[in-house]
């Protein structure tokens, strides 16, 4: 998946994308897209890269309280909206599931940093017509207010939406760049 370049200056860019998988492994559909990185979710990543910077220093510090990103999971729902930095939940949230993989890539002079994540959803109990989707850190199963489903890191409106028959299967994949090019 390609991340195009942020503005001039440090900044986090995402993207996310979608991939319905039939019975036999052949694609049925596959989105991918911009998405809006939330404030909330833009504090608890700063907050979790100051940590790995100092947790094998933070009691001398005077810092007794870690953060993490962990539990991640991906959100994918059906609600309508324009996405916004002040999100803290999806509009109507069909599904959640804990991440299945995840992967780096180094910065070069000429690409930017990244992070990849995977989240790998079985065959949903009905049809879904998924319309937005995100991503949450210290979540949990279950969805609902910010202090249940997690803070949600960024999300997504996938315009024309993407239908999940019962007998297929959703691959959502999260790639976020840190760029200061």
């Amino acid at each position: 998946m390609d991340l195009t370049k942020p503005p001039a200056g440090l900044g986090i860019h995402g993207r996310l994308s979608l991939t319905v998988l039939r019975p036999d492994g052949t694609i049925r559909d596959r989105r991918d897209g911009d998405n809006t990185m939330c404030t909330a979710g833009l504090t608890v990543i700063m907050a979790s890269l100051v940590w790995s910077g100092i947790q094998d220093q933070a009691a001398s510090l005077g810092v007794t309280t870690p953060t993490y990103l962990t539990p991640l999971w991906g959100a994918v729902g059906s609600g309508a909206g324009t996405p916004a930095a002040a999100d803290t939940a999806l509009f109507s949230e069909l599904g959640r599931q804990t991440v299945g993989a995840g992967a780096s890539s180094p910065a070069t002079p000429s690409l930017n940093a990244q992070a990849t994540w995977l989240f790998y959803f079985g065959q949903p109990p009905v049809t879904w017509n998924i319309t937005e989707a995100g991503v949450f850190a210290n979540g949990t199963s279950t969805a609902g207010s910010p202090s249940t489903a997690g803070i949600l890191l960024d999300h997504w409106a996938v315009a024309p939406s993407v239908v999940v028959p019962t007998t297929d299967t959703l691959i959502l994949q999260a790639s976020f760049a840190l760029a200061g090019m």
